[in-house]
């Protein structure tokens, strides 16, 4: 089957003019990408919530496009969305037909015959597709195609476990900033002066924001709103972790940090929620299956499955073999779940 004629969709979200660093991240993205051998690539970018996984694959995407003369598909799947329920696989491939030029009375009711038709049309093209926001591997799993040449890119919460083992994705599973990058973007943001002029303050502003971008980009906002302030007074008012969530949330849902959260928390089994309320009332950072299953009055066995549930969607992070870290921001957001009260606002 021939491709449907039309214009070549360039479907690309604007990549954010202050973009900076996550140099490791594009280095091994390019290097999946000269490695794909003339096949379709399927690059998974899986992480936190606001750890920048649809900024990073979007400012790549725009790097690398021109490889992908036949254009390029953008489809938010709202695997993990405060509003609105996962995409469908029919919804999703109802949107890449027509974006493929597909008229939308000639797609067949069966969704088989839905994901054929949507290969065939592929079959022919070189295309670049951002799947962002997906839920899980089952959700994404239907729109790769099926013959050689695209780039499907997917970014995710989830690990996308099945994906990677079943389909031959590649994986990337993006870290915190590191310090020197989180440095450049606090620089950009709030400018070079005023980042320089108390080093150890804006070292103390970017461990309080977890090294996560977009609570060092919320962090900015802040200080851009008191411009007469000093960054020690912003350090000042982030060391209180529930007040830190007041500042770093705006009215916003894309961009306040306890929305963002609840929308992967809302997503957890009864029993991995109470777990991850239990988690954050722990004096310490680190964490064993044995500390975790003492804490939840279960046994070792019970526990092991829950902790995987929360480190599956990165609640916790895994540092193996059984190890696991509860960072600051997410300890004092499964605080509030217990504690209303400790809200500030």
């Amino acid at each position: 089957m021939k491709p449907v004629a039309g214009p070549v969709p360039a479907q690309l979200p604007a990549s954010i003019p202050s973009f900076v660093g996550r140099v490791e991240p594009m280095r091994l993205l390019d290097a999946g990408l000269t490695a794909g051998d003339g096949a379709t690539i399927t690059q998974a970018i899986v992480g936190s919530a606001g750890i920048g996984k649809t900024t990073l694959a979007v400012h790549w995407a725009h790097r690398v496009r021109r490889r992908f003369p036949d254009g390029q598909i953008y489809l938010n799947l709202r695997g993990f969305d405060p509003h609105q329920s996962p995409l469908t696989t029919c919804a999703a491939l109802h949107s890449l037909l027509a974006a493929l030029h597909f008229p939308s009375h000639q797609v067949p009711a069966n969704p088989d015959a839905q994901v054929g038709l949507y290969r065939s049309l592929m079959a022919e093209r070189r295309m670049l597709i951002l799947l962002d926001n997906a839920r899980d591997s089952q959700q994404v799993r239907p729109l790769l195609p099926g013959s050689a040449g695209s780039l499907v890119l997917v970014t995710s919460r989830d690990r996308l476990s099945g994906l990677v083992t079943a389909d031959g994705a590649g994986l990337l599973t993006l870290p915190r900033m590191p310090l020197v990058e989180a440095r450049e973007l606090l620089a950009r943001r709030l400018g070079v002066r005023r980042a320089a002029a108390d080093q150890p303050a804006l070292d103390e502003v970017i461990e309080h924001c977890d090294r996560l971008p977009l609570a060092l980009a919320s962090a900015a906002t802040f200080a851009n709103r008191h411009p007469e302030a000093s960054l020690g007074y912003l350090a000042m008012r982030l060391r209180d972790p529930h007040q830190r969530l007041d500042i770093l949330s705006g009215s916003d849902p894309a961009t306040n940090i306890r929305s963002v959260f609840l929308w992967s928390y809302a997503t957890l089994s009864p029993e991995a929620a109470r777990l991850f309320r239990l988690l954050a009332r722990h004096p310490e950072d680190h964490l064993t299956a044995r500390k975790a299953a003492a804490l939840a009055l279960l046994s070792v066995a019970e526990v092991h499955p829950l902790l995987s549930e929360l480190a599956r969607l990165h609640l916790i992070e895994d540092r193996g073999p059984d190890r696991y870290v509860l960072h600051g921001l997410l300890r004092a957001y499964g605080e509030e779940l217990t504690y209303p009260a400790l809200r500030v606002s």
